[in-house]
């Protein structure tokens, strides 16, 4: 499970805590309230989902973006080792021509023995 950064968590429960206070308010109040202190209470209650969800979406594409970056170092980390190998390969080829040939008609015979089965 992904762990929630302390400040982001602290935002979303600040705003959990100020739904959940809003509610015990609501519900505490004397019954003789009037529909003006109920409509009011539920446009709070709105305004404080609308921000809960900001954060929360706010956070989704922070991940996202992170992932993306994580992502980009890891294929560029591929593509220089494969650009370091790539260059060992020529530089051995380079270095020992006739044993680097043997070894291609090997490993070309070991495959073709291998795609007749």
């Amino acid at each position: 499970m992904a762990q929630v950064p302390s400040a982001s968590h602290g935002k979303v429960e600040r705003a959990a805590d100020d739904v959940a206070d809003s509610l015990a308010d609501a519900a505490s109040t004397d019954t003789g309230a009037t529909s003006s202190d109920v409509q009011a209470e539920l446009e709070t209650l709105r305004r404080d989902i609308a921000a809960l969800t900001q954060t929360l979406a706010s956070f989704g594409s922070g991940k996202i973006r992170e992932a993306g970056e994580t992502s980009q170092q890891y294929i560029d980390s591929a593509r220089d080792t494969l650009l370091t190998v790539e260059e060992d390969v020529e530089a051995y080829v380079r270095a020992k021509p006739f044993q680097s040939l043997a070894m291609a008609a090997g490993v070309g015979y070991l495959l073709a023995l291998l795609s007749r089965r």
